[in-house]
């Protein structure tokens, strides 16, 4: 057939692309598989998809433990004095008692080694913990077992009074414990020191009960637990970057945080924006996020917000949630702004990816042994998206890309934050209103999937908290060890977190 004169460039470049389509995959001819699996990223399942999405984002969501919580105790010679104590010997009974009243990991730290203790309940482990004969020396591995916890992904108590020796020498102005507790936050999670003074002789030192939690705190968290046992010590410090706590205060389960028409004389009418029932509030899960489908498009919304002006109602977008910032043990926290985004592509890229891992293919072995998908497989996905050897192709796995920023949507109500923080850290309301440009326009893909971030724009790192003095001592040489104090002080200027989303909601307008 002679193309060039029998077809012109329209069929042409139809011809080419069908070529293009059919060579695609590994022989399998399907361009686009999901396509063809007639997957929509929008469909009922929107609202798990989209929390799935935001824990992938955020990094440091919530993630599953892994393992057995564990108990680190120091067996170093110098600190039987701290154990002997009659209040410090009564909360270490109750953490036991706490501890292994379930499945637990104890390791003994002494001689330069992490070693797994072999004990079945609380008074086998409190002899051993009593018997001078298992204090040999000085030579407790804090960095060790500190190292050990951080590579671990569950709870652990670790007791000791941070002295550390390496080489032979006490180690007193080096902040050897910096990269494993910044690894540690890092991750998401958060370190609870609660501190006990105590002499050994002429020194005043210090004994540590120190929580290492993973995580976003729950009942069944170490910290949850053990918080009541050590609370008779005042002197408790969180290293976290984030120590502030969010709540909402919404009329209903299913009202969520919008604006509510509450002059309205039925539910359906105070319902202005349309809330559907697939509604999500993730933090009450722990997910600092919320999910909003909405029955209206934007052009509506616009117009609501603009004939609702008369009346001073509908400014705010969002209200009712509130932060607590009255925890500055480790920054203390400025103000926040909104920075609004389109994320329909990147999220449309992450649910391809998410559908992919659940079509694994059957595989099979060809006639020299080499691996291949099996025959009469007829799942577009799983022919589409794995490669022979069964391994998910390139092309589908998800990468995050940066979203679509929108402008003039939406902004942080200022004044509320301003004047709620004046009253108090404890109860912060974060509002968000239209913005004064606000315009349609705005909003380039009107049918797409938005984001509204409240993001920290300054968070600064607490130094001169009085807390510090208690994390460094003077030692029996008269010479300061500031290790342990600087080890957190450095944590803290790495990780300050300003940039950092503290929360986010997701917005899915109906289709023009």
């Amino acid at each position: 057939m002679k193309i060039g004169k029998t077809l012109g460039f329209t069929q042409i470049a139809g011809l080419l692309t069908l070529l293009i389509i059919s060579s695609c995959g590994t022989g399998s001819k399907i361009a686009d598989p999901f396509q063809e699996a007639k997957f929509d990223p929008f469909d009922a399942n929107l609202g798990n998809r989209i929390a799935a999405y935001n824990d992938t984002l955020a990094q440091n969501g919530v993630r599953p433990k892994t393992g057995n919580p564990a108990l680190y105790i120091d067996f170093s010679s110098g600190i039987t004095k701290a154990f002997n104590e009659t209040g410090i010997k009564g909360m270490m009974t109750d953490c036991f008692n706490t501890i292994l009243a379930s499945k637990f990991e104890v390791y003994k730290l002494g001689s330069n080694q992490v070693t797994p203790m072999n004990v079945a309940n609380p008074t086998e482990l409190g002899q051993q913990v009593s018997d001078p004969k298992q204090y040999l020396d000085i030579w407790a591995p804090i960095q060790s077992a500190v190292d050990k916890i951080v590579d671990g992904n569950n709870d652990a108590l670790l007791i000791t009074d941070f002295e550390e020796w390496q080489s032979n020498a006490e180690v007193t102005s080096t902040a050897f414990l910096k990269i494993p507790f910044s690894k540690w936050l890092k991750k998401g999670n958060s370190i609870h020191f609660f501190v006990a003074d105590y002499n050994e002789g002429s020194v005043a030192k210090h004994l540590y009960f120190t929580v290492f939690s993973y995580g976003k705190p729950d009942a069944s968290s170490l910290i949850t637990k053990l918080s009541p046992k050590l609370s008779p010590l005042t002197v408790q410090f969180d290293l976290s970057d984030q120590a502030y706590r969010l709540r909402t205060d919404y009329p209903s389960v299913k009202s969520g945080g919008i604006f509510y028409d509450v002059n309205a004389k039925s539910e359906n009418a105070r319902n202005v924006l349309d809330l559907k029932e697939n509604y999500i509030n993730g933090l009450k899960d722990g997910h600092p996020f919320e999910f909003y489908p909405l029955g209206l498009d934007w052009k509506t919304i616009s117009e609501l917000h603009a004939s609702y002006a008369s009346q001073n109602q509908f400014n705010d977008f969002f209200r009712k949630l509130f932060v607590d910032l009255s925890n500055q043990d480790s920054y203390v926290f400025g103000s926040l702004e909104v920075k609004v985004s389109d994320v329909t592509t990147d999220f449309e890229n992450f649910s391809r990816y998410d559908e992919a891992k659940k079509h694994q293919p059957k595989l099979a072995k060809g006639s020299n042994g080499e691996a291949k998908l099996a025959d009469n497989q007829n799942d577009p996905i799983a022919l589409g998206c794995y490669n022979a050897d069964g391994k998910l192709k390139e092309e589908w796995i998800y990468k995050p890309q940066s979203p679509n920023n929108l402008n003039e949507v939406f902004a942080l109500n200022k004044a509320l934050f301003d004047n709620t923080k004046a009253s108090g850290l404890k109860n912060v309301e974060l509002g968000v209103v239209f913005h004064p440009k606000f315009n349609l326009k705005n909003i380039q893909n009107s049918e797409g999937l938005m984001k509204v971030d409240l993001v920290l724009t300054s968070a600064e790192a607490n130094l001169i908290n009085a807390k510090l003095a208690k994390f460094q001592w003077v030692n029996a040489k008269n010479k300061p060890n500031i290790a342990l104090s600087e080890s957190i002080k450095n944590t803290l200027a790495e990780l300050a977190p300003t940039g950092k989303t503290v929360y986010s909601y997701y917005i899915k307008t109906k289709s023009n």
